[in-house]
């Protein structure tokens, strides 16, 4: 296939950084990008808030009857918290910490990891006194509630 240059059109075409070519201008965010933002923010407060409420009504439970079952279920709710605020992790305020192996990680979510499994430990190994539950469970919950902020 052959193409035609005809050298009397050339004129009609500028080379790039010519006077007949404008600079386009970079806004900081579109107005598309920030509402998108505000939406996956408040979907993702929206989700968080559920889980605490559900949360809340498994401590209630816990307060009436302590019961290995419920306490699993507990421990499950905080986990799906806690990945809800892993996958939003760019919208918290990240302290950061070091592995053995130099991965940034999230020293807040390691922290409720460690209260769960320390009154997992104290229910398995002893009857714990019902006001130290849910003394661990309002430690618990009042961590789970700064990650929202």
């Amino acid at each position: 296939m052959k193409v035609n240059r005809d050298k009397k059109d050339w004129g009609k075409y500028s080379a790039v950084g010519g006077k007949s070519t404008r600079e386009v201008q970079r806004r900081s965010a579109s107005s598309f990008e920030q509402e998108l933002s505000q939406q996956y923010q408040s979907e993702g407060q929206l989700k968080m808030q559920e889980i605490l409420q559900q949360l809340d009504n498994v401590a209630d439970r816990l307060q009436r009857s302590l019961s290995v079952s419920d306490l699993m279920l507990y421990k499950r709710l905080v986990k799906d918290f806690l990945q809800e605020a892993a996958a939003r992790a760019y919208l918290l305020k990240q302290e950061q910490g070091r592995s053995r192996r130099g991965r940034s990680l999230l020293v807040t979510i390691q922290t409720v990891d460690k209260e769960i499994d320390q009154m997992l430990d104290d229910f398995t190994r002893r009857k714990p006194e019902p006001m130290e539950v849910l003394e661990a469970l309002d430690k618990i919950r009042g961590i789970l509630v700064d990650l929202m902020v």
